[in-house]
């Protein structure tokens, strides 16, 4: 689920900048997206990260490198496409179901995976970590998730930007990251 915000976060934060000005702030958030393999696919080609555990944590550690590579194509595509079109953000949208079902797999897993701080530390470790993202991330989607859904039913009554009315317009004007791809 981490990745899901990720990529959001990433698409409002260029946003923020004016177009004219988007280059710098399009390479360091592609560049920074790269780096985020790197802790991952250091645990992964470490030698002790092959050791049994009981938990299936190596393969939670390859689905998020997988997710990762995902995550740089789509954060490519939301920093170059302006407007990003309806089948990328329903694809990104469908994308983020999956990571939202895999974070409650690390989650439980991770866990449960105590035993394994023994005998693959580093694993345990990074799962550890992508869990807590994972954590976060779903707190943070289950608290908007009820406003997305109100302004979905009744159009514009949760925020109105063009009217510049509805019930989340004076916490989210300034803040438009909170809200929506």
């Amino acid at each position: 689920m981490w990745q899901y915000l990720w990529a959001h976060a990433i698409f409002h934060l260029v946003r923020w900048f004016p177009p004219s000005n988007r280059v710098k702030i399009t390479v360091v958030a592609v560049f920074a997206t790269l780096c985020l393999l790197i802790p991952q696919f250091y645990v992964l080609l470490q030698d002790k990260t092959t050791r049994w555990c009981p938990e299936p944590l190596m393969p939670l550690l390859i689905t998020s490198i997988i997710f990762t590579f995902f995550v740089i194509g789509f954060t490519f595509l939301f920093v170059t496409m302006v407007p990003v079109p309806r089948e990328v953000k329903l694809t990104f949208h469908g994308f983020g179901l999956v990571t939202f079902i895999t974070g409650m797999i690390q989650c439980v897993s991770t866990s449960k995976a105590q035993d394994c701080d023994f005998s693959t530390p580093e694993l345990y470790d990074i799962s550890l970590a992508l869990a807590v993202l994972c954590g976060v991330s779903i707190v943070y989607v289950a608290v908007l998730l009820p406003f997305w859904i109100i302004n979905q039913v009744k159009q514009n009554a949760v925020l109105d930007k063009g009217e510049r009315r509805g019930v989340c317009y004076e916490p989210v004007k300034c803040c438009s990251c909170l809200w929506h791809i």
